[in-house]
């Protein structure tokens, strides 16, 4: 199986997103390549200028980026508030959490780290706390249907090159896509770099399969709570959830 994360500028692979991460934070051709506001590393300049134009994150009409640049590095600083994923991990004061795993990756060693039993009345609050943050960090990273560049995002999100210019034309490019929901998010907190696009299957069976041996699961009953409809992954990715053939297990 190949990897599924890649440094291009390196031209290496690596298998798991944590050696990834490790990669961008420690080698030399990366350092200043960082956004410290996000705490996320990028694989180059370009990519990190990219995040700061393009982020959610970002958005602060009272106090925006002040960025300075010299030859090898980059440095963002700005005013944020800690993501909604980031406000759940950190609300256990005894977890070592580790921002640059995949939220399923953190919320597993929170599991472990609070011997929560499977059926826990403990586990299942945090484990609805959990699901709600979800919900609330994709439209950290994704925005309205309406919005072109929220398009814009999503396009580059699943490695489209060519971005197309109106909303029609990028809801018929993403329309046959299968993407995992958990990857999408993780690709916003990992910068949005489009030297990184998040995996897509070539059939919705595929992408079950994958996201069943992952546990990369998105809590589908909650978006009619959280009236999601308007955002574009949800309003257009996530659907493929409730009519695909198969998929029956509920919430996720």
């Amino acid at each position: 199986m190949s990897a599924n994360f890649n440094c291009k500028p390196c031209k290496r692979d690596f298998k798991a997103e944590e050696g990834l991460q490790r990669h961008l934070q420690d080698s030399a051709r990366h350092r200043g390549q960082r956004c410290e506001a996000c705490n996320r590393s990028f694989a180059t300049v370009k990519s990190l200028q990219q995040h700061i134009r393009d982020s959610p994150a970002h958005d602060n009409p009272t106090a925006p980026a002040n960025k300075e640049s010299t030859t090898n590095t980059t440095t963002i600083t700005t005013t944020a508030t800690d993501t909604p994923l980031d406000k759940f991990f950190l609300s256990f004061p005894s977890f070592a959490y580790n921002p640059s795993l995949s939220p399923t990756t953190s919320y597993g060693l929170l599991r472990k780290h609070m011997g929560w039993p499977k059926d826990s009345a403990k586990g299942g609050r945090a484990r609805e706390r959990y699901n709600d943050a979800l919900v609330d960090e994709i439209n950290v990273w994704f925005g309205s249907e309406h919005d072109l560049r929220s398009w814009h995002t999503l396009c580059r999100a699943i490695g489209i090159q060519e971005v197309p210019h109106t909303i029609d034309e990028c809801a018929k490019v993403v329309r046959k896509t299968h993407v995992n929901i958990v990857d999408l998010i993780q690709w916003g907190r990992g910068g949005g770099s489009e030297d990184a696009s998040v995996r897509v299957f070539e059939s919705f069976k595929a992408l079950r399969r994958y996201t069943l041996r992952t546990r990369k699961f998105f809590p589908r009953n909650k978006v009619a709570n959280k009236q999601g409809e308007t955002n574009v992954v949800l309003r257009h990715l996530l659907r493929r959830f409730f009519f695909g053939a198969g998929w029956k297990r509920g919430g996720r």
